[in-house]
């Protein structure tokens, strides 16, 4: 198997897989909403913060980015997306 299929493989995969989302409590009532899944999108984190703030939020910060990348195979440049970060910084309304 040759090396550019081993790297489609593993960037399928990744891609594929992404990353889970999950909510980090920062006090009693502010909270970190990540979702940096590959294919999703901020709303992602608005559900989120809904199910953790059921009598409703304020956003204090958010977050959207994407990076790209390059890698190297063999003298050729492989362009690659890097990461995608979205969060969001909420604080529960009582």
């Amino acid at each position: 198997m040759n090396f550019q299929r081993i790297n489609l493989l593993i960037l399928t995969a990744a891609l594929i897989s992404g990353c889970s989302a999950k909510i980090t409590p920062l006090s009693e009532d502010t909270y970190l909403v990540k979702c940096d899944k590959m294919f999703g999108e901020m709303g992602d984190c608005v559900t989120l913060a809904k199910k953790q703030c059921p009598m409703g939020y304020d956003v204090i910060n958010a977050k959207d980015e994407t990076s790209l990348m390059t890698s190297l195979n063999k003298n050729t440049v492989v362009p690659s997306i890097g990461g995608v970060k979205r969060s969001m910084l909420i604080k529960c309304q009582r």
